[in-house]
C-alpha cells in the first residue's frame, strides 16, 4: 500500500468508529466493518466496499451498509482533495495545512492530525494574515468536512445562511414529509412525488436520518408517572 492508502484506511476507520461501527484491524488493504456483532462489509484501500448481499439482507444491515458506503466515499473525496491541495504557507502554521479554497478573503484549509482530518475556515485580515478560525474536527463532532464547507460558503458570501439546514432540521422535515405520505395527507400526485423526492434527497445526505428523526420527535414521558403501576 502507498502512504496515501494507509492514511485513507486510518481516516475511514476513525470516521466509522465514531459513527458506531466496529472496525477490525486492517489486513491486505481491507478494513472489516461490523455493526451489532454482524459483519457489514469490507472497505478497501481504494475506497470501495465489498460485501455478501445475502448475509447483509438476512441480518438487516442494509441501512448500515449504505452508511458505510457514504462515509467511505466522503473520506476518499476529502483525502484526495487535501493530498492534491497546495501547502498553506502562513506565519505560525506548519507545512501540514493545505489550502482547499479561498474566496472573498475567506480561507478553507485541511490539516491531518493524529485524531483524524481537521478542517478550518479563516478570514483574511487587512495585513493578509489569518484570523477568526472556525475549527471542525470530527473527533468532537461528526460531519466535520460538510460543516466546514457550509461555513466557508456562508463566511465567504457564496451562500446565504438562510438557505442551509442543520441535520436536525432536515430530520424533522423528513419526518413531517413521511407522516404526510403515510397518513394520506398529500393533496395531489405531484405533491406526493415532490415529498418522495425530498425524502430521498435527505436520506442520501443523511443516511441515519430515520434514527435521528425518531430521536428528535420522540414524545417525552409525562411527569409524575414514574413508578406507577398499570392495572
Amino acid at each position: 500500500m502507498t502512504d496515501f492508502q494507509k492514511r485513507y484506511l486510518n481516516e475511514a476507520g476513525l470516521q466509522l468508529q465514531r459513527q458506531g461501527f466496529t472496525v477490525q484491524p486492517e489486513y491486505e488493504g481491507l478494513l472489516p466493518i461490523e455493526k451489532d456483532a454482524h459483519r457489514v462489509c469490507n472497505v478497501n484501500m481504494h475506497g470501495n466496499v465489498s460485501y455478501d448481499p445475502d448475509y447483509v439482507r438476512r441480518n438487516g444491515q442494509e441501512d448500515a451498509l449504505d452508511q458505510v458506503r457514504s462515509i467511505a466515499v466522503e473520506v476518499m473525496t476529502y483525502m484526495r482533495l487535501v493530498e492534491q491541495a497546495p501547502v498553506l504557507r502562513e506565519e505560525g502554521l506548519s507545512d501540514g495545512y493545505r489550502l482547499l479554497a479561498e474566496f472573498n478573503d475567506t480561507v478553507l484549509a485541511g490539516h491531518q492530525t493524529q485524531y483524524g482530518m481537521q478542517f478550518i475556515t479563516w478570514e483574511r485580515a487587512h495585513d493578509r494574515s489569518l484570523c477568526q478560525g472556525h475549527y471542525y474536527d470530527s473527533f468532537h463532532a461528526a460531519g466535520a468536512y460538510t460543516a466546514a464547507k457550509q461555513d466557508f460558503a456562508v463566511r465567504s458570501g457564496l451562500l446565504p445562511s438562510e438557505l442551509l439546514f442543520t441535520k436536525e432540521q432536515m430530520a424533522v422535515i423528513f419526518d413531517a414529509a413521511q407522516n404526510m405520505t403515510v397518513q394520506g395527507l398529500v393533496s395531489n400526485p405531484e405533491q406526493g412525488k415532490l415529498l418522495e423526492g425530498i425524502m430521498e434527497q435527505i436520506q442520501e445526505a443523511i443516511p441515519q436520518v430515520i434514527d435521528l428523526a425518531n430521536e428528535l420527535t420522540q414524545s417525552p414521558k409525562p411527569q409524575g408517572l414514574e413508578g406507577m403501576q398499570q392495572y
